[in-house]
């Protein structure tokens, strides 16, 4: 059993006791005596002198005891049953959580298991949170000790940010009103949960951005610790060196290097040489993109030159080009394509065409970005039928003066683009909106796809190391950190969290800004220890106890008090 109080704003009355106690000897009658001589004044003055000290008396105990009991009944006392108190442990599993804590080899992550383990004991129901860039449930609440174990070990830290405001929310929607706790390794302001930090101050080097251009691969780096590092990038494809510079990180600044590079055909690695630092997952990014496999049975060779063109396209020509399996096919021949997958194709070349002008044509589609179509010449087939100008499932890009569709896309599945016209018979092949359009097409294939630590993607994941990752659907997945909050591994300031969906040590890479915090919700009230402290404003059976005897207290203060009089 325990006690709590509904309303322990009134235990503040407690203080007017001392005040009881002034006014009792402030009250003190004054009796006038008659005596014959003055040596009498001397024992009255001796005798006043004593009456000055403070004596206990029945009438001041019971006034005291009247106060205390009045303050203690409007404070609503309960004896409840002490319970074990449900509890919420959220652990951080960004990537500096990886970061060694400067504790041997035990990683931040070593030193937050610990901690929740002992967070875990002497819990009623419990539930383990990993705040990663999303939040997740490790076990169900219901979980033995053994699961609770196992997700512990199972836990993993590499994510480019840790969202703590949708981990609290997650911890007040699972379990409201229950203690929260955060074992991070930054100092948080978190409202009413109560922040657990893990880790010392350590340094650390980190790509923090990686960017292929055109004929150029721009690289900044920033590092943690109290003085200027020096460190050597090493460009790498396919385990042969392209490049390499030294690049100096200034305390809290960013370091950057742009290499000049014709061919960046391929995934290109960027590398950090240097010894070992605290947090590795931060020493080598990723970018580019694989080849990707085109095969056409273009004859006429406009199609494959502007193909050509396209620096990560790799064109193989075949007859059957339609049969062959391939990331694009590009058919010529006017032939539906006979197995599934992203295609281009034009209409057979027509006997007599009858050529018509584009007039119309969407220039905001991203398959027409930088690709003017205005006033191309078009050589149509007079016999062959014409789409649909709404056919389900397909949306036309370009039309020709009498609104006839030249050029369509397909909206749902692999991609699919078709032109009404042969190649040989439109100068569109003339124009540099032909390659554009190719560009244009090969990039919408989507067969590589970047992304941070933590995230997932259209191929899946998420990823929590750095790498090349090939997908069932032959896409390739490029796995990078990229997060200057995470490889400068603060410590010192307040931090707090996004509310929305913003990482908790900021989202800015250059400056690492933070956003507002949120505090969780409050619940009904529930004390540390798991007591329920009583609801609502009606007084408590306690304390109708302790008001029925402030009102004997009193009754008895102004009996004796009437007594007193009458004898005097």
């Amino acid at each position: 059993m325990s006690l709590v109080f509904g309303s322990p704003v009134f235990l503040w009355l407690l203080a007017a006791l001392p005040v009881v106690v002034l006014l009792h000897f402030l009250r003190a009658r004054r009796l006038r005596h008659e005596v014959s001589a003055l040596f009498l004044w001397e024992r009255a003055s001796q005798a006043a002198s004593r009456r000055r000290r403070v004596r206990p008396s029945w009438l001041l105990l019971l006034q005291l005891l009247f106060t205390a009991l009045a303050a203690l009944a409007l404070a609503r006392p309960a004896l409840v049953a002490r319970e074990a108190p449900d509890r919420v442990v959220v652990v951080d599993a960004s990537a500096s959580m990886a970061a060694t804590s400067g504790q041997g080899d035990a990683t931040r992550l070593d030193l937050a298991r610990d901690l929740a383990r002992q967070l875990s004991q002497g819990a009623g129901r419990l539930a383990l949170v990993r705040a990663g860039v999303g939040a997740t449930l490790l076990a169900p609440l219901e979980a033995s000790a053994a699961e609770r174990e196992a997700a512990l070990e199972s836990l993993v830290a590499g994510d480019a940010g840790a969202d703590l405001g949708d981990a609290l929310d997650l911890a007040a929607a699972l379990l409201p009103g229950a203690e929260v706790h955060v074992v991070t390794d930054q100092q948080l302001s978190l409202g009413a949960a109560v922040v657990h930090v893990v880790g010392e101050e350590v340094e650390n080097v980190g790509i923090s951005a990686f960017t292929v251009g055109v004929g150029q691969v721009f690289v900044a780096v920033v590092a943690s610790g109290p003085r200027p590092v020096e460190t050597r990038v090493v460009l790498e494809r396919d385990g042969e060196e392209l490049a390499a510079a030294d690049v100096l990180v200034p305390v809290g600044g960013v370091g950057t290097v742009t290499f000049p590079l014709p061919d960046l055909s391929g995934v290109i690695a960027a590398r950090l040489a240097g010894p070992p630092d605290a947090l590795p997952l931060d020493d080598v990014a990723y970018a580019g993109s694989r080849p990707v496999a085109v095969v056409t049975d273009d004859t006429h060779g406009a199609a494959t030159r502007a193909l050509q063109a396209v620096p990560t396209a790799e064109v193989t020509y075949s007859r059957g080009a339609g049969f062959l399996a391939a990331d694009l096919r590009v058919l010529t021949a006017g032939r539906a394509p006979a197995v599934e997958g992203p295609y281009v194709s034009f209409a057979a070349p027509a006997p007599e065409p009858a050529y018509a002008v584009v007039r119309d044509f969407d220039r905001a589609h991203p398959l027409l970005r930088f690709a003017d179509l205005s006033e191309v010449v078009v050589g149509l087939d007079p016999t062959r039928e014409p789409w649909p100008v709404e056919e389900e499932g397909w949306r036309v890009l370009a039309r020709t003066a009498d609104l006839t569709p030249v050029v369509r896309v397909r909206e749902e599945g692999p991609l699919a683009l078709e032109l009404a016209f042969h190649p040989s018979q439109s100068d569109l092949t003339l124009r540099p909106a032909f390659p554009a359009l190719f560009a244009n097409v090969v990039a919408a294939l989507g067969t590589t796809e970047a992304v941070r630590l933590g995230e997932g993607g259209e191929a899946g994941g998420p990823w929590l190391e750095p790498g090349v990752y090939e997908t069932g659907e032959g896409r390739v997945v490029l796995a990078s950190l990229l997060s200057a909050g995470e490889s400068r591994l603060p410590r010192e300031g307040v931090v707090t969290a996004s509310a929305a969906a913003g990482d908790a040590r900021g989202e800015t890479d250059e400056a690492g800004a933070d956003e507002p915090a949120p505090t969780p919700r409050p619940e009904a009230a529930r004390g540390r220890a798991g007591a329920v402290a009583p609801a609502g404003g009606a007084p408590t059976p306690l304390a109708v106890v302790l008001s029925a005897l402030a009102l004997v207290a009193l009754l008895a203060e102004w009996v004796l008090r009437r007594t007193r009089f009458a004898a005097s």
